[in-house]
């Protein structure tokens, strides 16, 4: 059905933007409901930044926009050789700085920039806001709203790769509440991301307590210049390149096989997820590799209608991400009751001898990491994982009480970053009330 509306010549903006669902009255009446709370444009409200950063030899922390968590605005930088940076590595962030995602900005694509992340590089897709009339804490709440999310999407241009300009982001309408409510929204963050990073720790701690056991501190891992490997083992790995034969992998897996061990092809089966035909609005959650992270926020994830020739996924499932400059290698495990399914560019491990999440910290560590790097085949805009070759990774038998331990620690993180993802929510809801409450 048809729907009309009818806009005042007053609240055209201009010739630029004549398009109806520009004007849509639920775009026109949350504009108006913030005019009336007396909104003023981000401009007066923050300094946009352009640190300007210039590739050294010297690796660096790089944050793309895929890799920020939709639900906690937490950020997975990935260390970078200089040589090595892409073109699209340009904005140094500071301690205390928002950045934005100007593309695709209705996935609401907002980080907060803490100490940890001081100096790290960021792509030319973002903005990077300095706050000055408020705090960092506050703006970073309100530009998490749905309401922010809504007006950005309003303002973006094409429909293949829909983007904003920083215009666009910095004539946002703000209203700042009272000292006092942006003090308890403020204090909201705060506690959000202290939680974030007792999960943070957590893992941390899993980790550690699974390297201990191995005896991983006595493991040599420093990369050699040089070295030489006889032809014979280049024709049975089917590999000519260098990297393939640094001697710090064959320490990981002698290491490793000093022990009791098994591989994964024996483990389970290693399977690869399937593409559905198409995407839409409401269907069936679709996990790919750049949602990979140790909590799986189907919110954030695209979806499909049921169809034949889906990869369901079962509670217990290691996915591994097996495409991808940045993501590929990444490990999460899936523990949903609710029906998910996967794409091609993520293999699965399907196993019932091991505690997944025991699995997942192992293949996350320098020990699992390093044998999935080996297995990567490619040049750097078409890296690969395949099942076959992830098969051939060696993990430690471990004793059940010690996997039990590395998952109970795991559990409390993931209680941990999901109250983190409560607070932040409440915080946002704060902002959202004041708004809402308005136009009601």
């Amino acid at each position: 059905m048809a729907q009309i509306s009818i806009v005042k010549k007053s609240e055209l903006e201009g010739a630029m933007r004549l398009d109806a669902g520009y004007y849509q009255p639920k775009y026109l009446g949350v504009v108006r409901a913030l005019q009336a709370l007396g909104a003023v444009p981000l401009s007066d409200v923050v300094k946009p930044v352009k640190r300007r950063f210039t590739p050294a030899d010297s690796p660096f922390n790089y944050i793309e926009i895929a890799e920020v968590d939709i639900g906690t605005g937490a950020t997975n930088a990935v260390e970078i050789a200089g040589m090595e940076a892409p073109s699209r590595a340009q904005w140094i962030a500071r301690e205390g700085d928002v950045i934005v995602s100007t593309v695709r900005p209705a996935r609401n694509a907002v980080a907060l920039i803490g100490s940890s992340e001081d100096g790290f590089v960021c792509s030319s897709g973002f903005i990077v806001l300095r706050p000055f009339k408020t705090s960092a804490e506050f703006l970073f709440a309100y530009l998490k709203t749905s309401i922010v999310a809504s007006l950005l999407d309003r303002k973006t241009t094409a429909t293949m790769y829909p983007a904003v300009s920083w215009d666009d982001v910095l004539s946002l309408p703000v209203v700042l509440p009272d000292s006092e409510t942006q003090r308890l929204i403020s204090d909201k963050v705060r506690e959000s991301r202290q939680m974030l990073k007792d999960s943070d720790s957590l893992a941390i701690k899993a980790e550690q307590l699974l390297l201990d056991e191995l005896g991983f501190k006595d493991l040599d891992l420093s990369h050699q210049l040089y070295y030489t490997v006889p032809f014979k083992k280049t024709k049975d790995a089917s590999r000519l390149d260098a990297e393939h034969f640094q001697p710090k992998y064959n320490r990981v897996v002698e290491f490793i096989e000093r022990q009791e061990h098994i591989t994964l092809g024996d483990l389970g089966r290693v399977l690869r997820g399937s593409n559905p035909s198409k995407y839409t609005d409401e269907g069936i959650p679709v996990i790919r590799a750049i949602d990979l992270r140790n909590i799986l926020d189907a919110s954030a994830f695209l979806r499909c209608p049921p169809e034949k020739g889906l990869f369901y996924l079962h509670i217990g499932d290691i996915l591994i991400s097996s495409i991808g400059w940045g993501s590929i290698g990444k490990v999460a495990t899936f523990a949903h009751p609710e029906n998910m399914v996967t794409v091609s560019e993520v293999s699965v491990i399907r196993q019932t001898e091991m505690v997944p999440f025991a699995l997942q910290i192992f293949l996350q560590s320098p020990l699992g990491q390093l044998q999935l790097e080996r297995k990567i085949t490619g040049s750097t805009g078409q890296l690969h994982l395949y099942p076959r070759d992830i098969e051939t990774v060696v993990v430690p038998r471990l004793a059940y009480p010690l996997q039990q331990r590395i998952a109970d620690l795991i559990a409390q993180s993931w209680e941990a970053q999901q109250k983190a993802r409560q607070l932040l929510e409440e915080a946002k809801r704060r902002v959202e009330n004041i708004v809402q409450g308005k136009t009601s």
